[in-house]
């Protein structure tokens, strides 16, 4: 597997590879450094998921209505969206190690929402921290797959897609403690973002070398081709009701029980990537169908077991059940008959946009049903009204996942490209 595979399958890639992008080989870089640098990318990430919630935090601090607390939730999620877009061309102008600062440095600026309390400041301030931290994932994979190859990336790529995971369980075990001070806690995420952010302009010149412009490519797949596609429809909009869930859960649901949630979706995730490894391909699409099912009973027991004895093991289930599939259906991308590299890079920016685009309606009717039924207490809503609408909302991942299972029963599963599927970012639910 060659590092300029690598470059060609994400779309994401650095445009350009050398002998010194692999972990082996002459001329590869310091081994630790490499894992020094990987690091640095796992923690910007964890960090953006850290300084999201806290953020949350703090915005609900300031008695907004769940309406006004949606939108700033929204804001994030609108950034991604154009971060999404804009990241391959923010790449192609200022190259990898400065794309990547770029993006480090407006998650930095996310602490700068302590400095007022006026509702649109906010809002831009924690737009413009969506955007790096849409930065952030984008290039990441590309920039680990210069680096390391064979088992190594394997590895990295599978720590990385718990990244957000991660960080989103450290910010639920330290947020009772930084409930009380939430200026405190803001602050405190971005200044962890500050030393990852230097670390990365110490490191990253010692190991990824100079870029030079990306070459064209020939592939003439255009996004528009991409939009008439069924498949990309399925695909994204099968993921927005999961995601718009997640959002929901993470920022309005009682945080006892999603802090298990979290926690049991890193294993979940971690543990759907070994074993999809060893899966057929033929099989897949099946797995994706039976959790999908898995996940809308759990979502639904959540609510019924709400401030239960058994909520923390109902969430724990439902961790597992949202998680574990997602190698299996990132996977299911790049089975299809005769897909290319621009294919993939094509569908996935699809994906991404329509899934954050998608779930900004959702979160946001969420918020309107909230406020129209008695509002928040304690941040959570006080009637069972809105949390049964974004249940219903996240059956849409099993509905898509059954009409893609019908798809590839129709033309069976193409063999997985060598160079695609270990280089591309697999979905964060975030």
């Amino acid at each position: 597997m060659s590092t300029s595979d690598t470059s060609k399958g994400t779309g994401t890639g650095t445009g350009t590879t050398t002998d010194a992008g692999t972990d082996a080989g002459a001329g590869a870089p310091p081994g630790v450094l490499v894992v020094a640098v990987a690091a640095v990318l796992f923690l910007s990430y964890l960090l953006f998921a850290v300084a999201w919630n806290w953020g949350d935090l703090y915005i609900r601090s300031l008695g907004f209505s769940a309406s006004r607390t949606a939108l700033m939730t929204n804001a994030v999620t609108l950034a991604q969206v154009t971060g999404s877009l804009v990241a391959a061309d923010v790449l192609l102008r200022l190259g990898a190690r400065r794309a990547f600062a770029l993006g480090s440095m407006l998650i930095v600026l996310g602490g700068a929402a302590v400095l007022t309390h006026v509702f649109p400041v906010i809002f831009l301030i924690r737009f413009a921290m969506g955007v790096g931290g849409s930065i952030v994932v984008v290039l990441m994979s590309g920039i680990v797959a210069r680096l390391m190859s064979g088992r190594a990336l394997q590895v990295a790529n599978g720590v990385n897609s718990v990244a957000f995971n991660t960080g989103l369980a450290v910010a639920l075990t330290f947020g009772s403690r930084m409930a009380g001070t939430p200026t405190r806690a803001v602050l405190l995420a971005a200044g962890l973002s500050v030393l990852v952010l230097l670390a990365w302009l110490v490191l990253s010149p010692r190991v990824l070398p100079p870029e030079e412009a990306a070459a064209a490519r020939e592939d003439d797949y255009s996004m528009a081709d991409g939009f008439r596609e069924w498949f990309n429809w399925v695909f994204s909009l099968a993921y927005t009701g999961l995601l718009s869930y997640y959002i929901v859960a993470f920022t309005f649901m009682d945080p006892d029980t999603i802090r298990w949630v979290v926690y049991a979706g890193v294993v979940g995730a971690l543990s759907g990537t070994v074993v999809s490894a060893r899966v057929s391909d033929r099989t897949k699409p099946l797995v994706v169908v039976v959790c999908g099912a898995a996940q809308l009973v759990a979502a639904a027991a959540v609510l019924g077991f709400a401030e239960h004895r058994y909520a923390p093991f109902v969430g724990v289930l439902l961790g597992l059940v949202i998680f574990f599939p997602m190698p299996f259906f990132v996977q299911l991308a790049f089975l299809r008959p005769g897909v290319t590299p621009r294919h993939i890079a094509v569908t996935f920016s699809i994906f991404w946009a329509v899934s954050y685009a998608g779930s900004v309606v959702f979160i946001q009717v969420f918020a309107w049903i909230t406020d129209a039924t008695g509002g928040l207490s304690g941040g959570v809503p006080v009637s069972h009204v809105p949390l049964v609408f974004i249940v219903l909302v996240e059956s849409t991942f099993v509905i898509g996942a059954a009409l893609l299972l019908r798809w590839f029963r129709a033309q069976p599963p193409a063999a997985t490209p060598d160079h695609t599927p270990d280089h591309t970012p697999a979905p964060e639910v975030a």
